[in-house]
């Protein structure tokens, strides 16, 4: 691979930007793994699967002549909302300078691909604090919740069945999942594509034949986390998430996850009760969501 980032910055040369490439894999790397400002939400993604992107997102790097100052990915797959996967900055660069170098084709990028906002977890305080400065305002909270115990409490029966997800289920769990949801927590059919291959547990409940609601967890060293639970609205409030919730967690338990754990919307009322009712209790620790429009601000 060509030293494309050996050498020294010069004063003189101004910050610019490009789309990576796959040949920039190992300089990339070495940036994320040693820049103190490295941000990622990846999900069942890598490095790997943003620098080949397909339409509908921007992998971009900052470079000042020879040497990487930053990395910006975002996605925007079939939702009028992106996300930002990764923001890394070198260390010896300005963030607001690399930012706004990165920012400005990143949202052209996703504009033209469809999306009206750009979202982004407020989180570590590098990135709290760089947020607000480029236009980003709070949209909603992310309460974490925690079960230390094992205990599963009774629940009816529904008369539904509970069964693995497959391949087949994909286009009604992507129909339910944006039925369910506001357009900034879908996931799109390649998403959920990785998650069948990679979730520890993905399950869906069917209906008289047809998928009316899914969950999916995960398997994060000893610690299980419930990542996804979701029932078509016409299907709400008959016990379908109960029975969904109940056996994603009889699945976390007998692999021996320790403890378990979720998020959910700060002002999610309803969720938060079956989750308290199921022993979860928050942590005390939050997350902003921060979002910006991108509609009409193609240069900046």
């Amino acid at each position: 691979m060509q030293r494309l980032f050996a050498g020294l910055q010069s004063p003189s040369e101004r910050v610019a930007a490009r789309a990576a490439t796959l040949a920039d894999r190992a300089a990339l790397t070495r940036l994320t793994e040693r820049a103190q400002r490295a941000y990622f939400h990846l999900d069942w993604t890598t490095l790997e699967d943003w620098l080949a992107p397909p339409d509908g997102n921007a992998c971009l790097i900052a470079f000042r002549g020879k040497h990487i100052a930053g990395a910006l990915i975002a996605s925007a797959q079939d939702s009028p909302v992106a996300w930002v996967r990764l923001l890394t900055i070198a260390d010896d660069h300005d963030a607001h300078s690399v930012l706004t170098t990165l920012l400005a084709p990143t949202i052209e990028t996703l504009q033209l691909a469809g999306a009206d906002s750009i979202a982004c977890l407020a989180h570590p305080d590098w990135l709290a604090a760089l947020l607000p400065d480029f236009g980003f305002v709070p949209f909603t909270d992310v309460t974490n919740f925690l079960k230390p115990d094992r205990a599963i409490p009774e629940y009816g029966a529904t008369g539904d069945v509970i069964r693995r997800a497959q391949i087949g289920d994909l286009a009604t769990i992507v129909a339910n999942d944006r039925a369910a949801f506001e357009p900034i927590w879908w996931h799109d059919r390649r998403s959920l594509e990785r998650v069948l291959d990679g979730a520890a547990h993905f399950i869906v409940a069917e209906v008289d034949g047809r998928v009316i609601g899914h969950a999916f967890s995960d398997l994060y060293g000893e610690r299980g986390h419930l990542v996804r639970l979701a029932v078509h609205p016409q299907r709400q409030g008959r016990g379908y998430g109960t029975r969904l919730l109940a056996e994603s967690l009889q699945h976390l338990l007998a692999v021996g996850a320790s403890p378990i754990t979720l998020n959910t919307q700060a002002d999610n009322y309803t969720s938060q009760s079956l989750y308290r009712r199921f022993g979860f209790a928050p942590t005390g620790d939050s997350t902003t969501v921060m979002l910006r429009m991108v509609a009409n601000n193609i240069r900046e």
